[in-house]
């Protein structure tokens, strides 16, 4: 199956809220990650976890009211209210169980919204 048959998009966005007013600490972030989601730091606010041998990445973010951000650098950033977790190249079932997973579960702990931007 190639990615577009899941995915209408190549990430799935998990958001604080409509206007994005809500944040967390990035300390946070990083330690639910790594410790709950088993997740390694690569960079600041970015994550990978190898699942079926493809890498999962995932980028917290700073975003404006409408969900834009531009960075050079995310170093510095002290809270987000965005995460984007990359939908690999080589999509499959358990890849597509994996994520979903991860994304409802950092929805059910900060309480965010999971925008899987389906067809």
């Amino acid at each position: 199956m190639s990615e577009s048959e899941f995915f209408l998009y190549d990430y799935i966005s998990i958001y604080s809220d409509e206007r994005y007013a809500g944040r967390i600490k990035t300390v946070d972030i990083e330690r639910f990650f790594i410790e709950v989601l088993a997740f390694e730091k690569t960079d600041s606010l970015k994550f990978c976890k190898v699942v079926s041998g493809e890498p999962v990445r995932a980028t917290g973010y700073l975003a404006n009211a409408q969900g834009g951000y531009a960075f050079d650098t995310l170093d510095g950033i002290e809270e987000i209210n965005l995460i984007e977790i990359d939908i690999p190249l080589q999509m499959n079932v358990e890849l597509e169980r994996f994520i979903l997973a991860a994304a409802y579960q950092i929805a059910k702990r900060y309480s965010w919204i999971v925008d899987e931007r389906r067809e």
